[in-house]
């Protein structure tokens, strides 16, 4: 299979917020992201034309943050960071009969919830361990959860493959910003795809639907872009150009590409949606 191929970016959110951490719904229609408004953070959701911005006010209590990006068991429903219980925890927002219920709290904060399309029942997530090391847990249907990660430094941003059993995720080790592979199981082996420092504390790796591929953001030319590459980390190739883009997130149909163009992690946060579509090549 050749490398899929990527039309020119289309915007698809214009503010008045800084919009980031954006992910597809499980049909493809729509986009739920976070959106910085001022000093609060919360969820929206746009459909795949533009049209339709809706906040969801479910998810966003005054005086708290609710951020992405949103893992889906469902079309509507999702997992999502929220801090209205006095830290960021896990919880879960069901749009259809309106309710959002505590998935999982721990004394450290957690982040990055992250769900299968074949098995939604499993949830990765990152949070703080020791000092500023952060490792990636898994919490299966049962309610239990196990740390999958243990090496030095930072292991965070993970991202399941399709099939649920590997993931890939950005690690922080020896002063390098770097993105692995590694099978679901403790202790399993995993594997480094980046043959240098990405230059990005913000790689936010995410494989594509058909689980060959893996869009994510690196700084090899001095500005944040999104790249893709084999899900062994062969045929890398960049996919946008000119004013930083970060954050990739592939539609679970394959056809299309969301990403943020902007610098929202800056001191001066900037960044709207837009969309590239894709064509995958025999």
């Amino acid at each position: 299979m050749t490398p899929p191929t990527f039309g020119p970016a289309i915007q698809l959110t214009f503010g008045p917020g800084v919009d980031v951490r954006p992910n597809w719904t499980p049909d493809s229609a729509g986009v739920v992201f976070e959106r910085l408004l001022g000093a609060a953070r919360g969820l929206y959701q746009v459909l795949a034309d533009g049209s339709g911005l809706t906040e969801l006010t479910l998810c966003n209590l005054p005086g708290t943050n609710a951020t992405g990006r949103p893992a889906f068991f469902g079309l509507n429903d999702f997992a999502f960071v929220s801090d209205r219980s006095g830290r960021p925890a896990l919880w879960r927002c069901n749009l259809t009969d309106g309710t959002v219920t505590l998935l999982f709290e721990s004394s450290q904060a957690c982040h990055g919830p992250s769900v299968a399309a074949t098995d939604r029942q499993t949830l990765l997530y990152f949070q703080q361990t020791e000092g500023q090391t952060f490792h990636v847990h898994r919490r299966g249907a049962d309610g239990d959860t196990i740390q999958i990660t243990n090496a030095a430094g930072v292991q965070d941003q993970p991202w399941l493959l399709p099939d649920a059993g590997s993931f890939v995720y950005h690690a922080q080790e020896d002063g390098k910003n770097l993105i692995y592979l590694q099978p679901t199981r403790p202790g399993a082996r995993r594997v480094c795809l980046s043959p240098e420092d990405e230059g990005t504390t913000y790689v936010t790796p995410f494989p594509s639907p058909d689980g060959q591929w893996v869009a994510f953001s690196c700084t090899h030319f001095g500005v944040s872009q999104v790249w893709v590459m084999r899900v062994d980390g062969t045929d890398r190739q960049q996919v946008t150009a000119g004013k930083p883009h970060g954050f990739p997130a592939w539609s679970p149909d394959g056809k299309t590409l969301v990403v943020v163009q902007g610098e929202p992690v800056a001191e001066q946060p900037s960044g709207q949606l837009w969309v590239l579509s894709v064509q995958v090549n025999g």
